[in-house]
């Protein structure tokens, strides 16, 4: 038996696999334009960023989803940004507090 030859049967069994393989770790179009979407109304996401998932969700056939609500621009431009979370709610706690007191 040669190593260097190659296995008839191995190649066979390997070329089914790897599609098999290959369809598992297939990107999912929704998460994918669910990211772009997101980087148009990321505050922090630049110029040419914006433009570049703008052209991509067009190039998916998503030409309404481009679409930016005037308050989102407003906030950009503004530098305003909504509060963690965690920041809200331990504001509420302290504001019950302050009100039991």
């Amino acid at each position: 038996m040669n190593p260097f030859r190659r296995n008839e049967h191995h190649h066979e069994r390997n070329r089914t696999s790897t599609r098999r393989r290959f369809h598992f770790f297939s990107k999912d179009k929704n998460r994918v334009a669910g990211g772009y979407k997101a980087a148009l109304s990321n505050p922090r996401t630049s110029r040419q960023g914006r433009k570049h998932a703008k052209q991509e969700l067009r190039a998916m056939g998503r030409d309404r989803e481009t679409h930016l609500p005037f308050m989102t621009k407003v906030k950009r431009a503004l530098g305003i940004r909504s509060s963690p979370r965690q920041n809200r709610e331990s504001n509420r706690r302290q504001e019950r507090r302050s009100a039991l007191l």
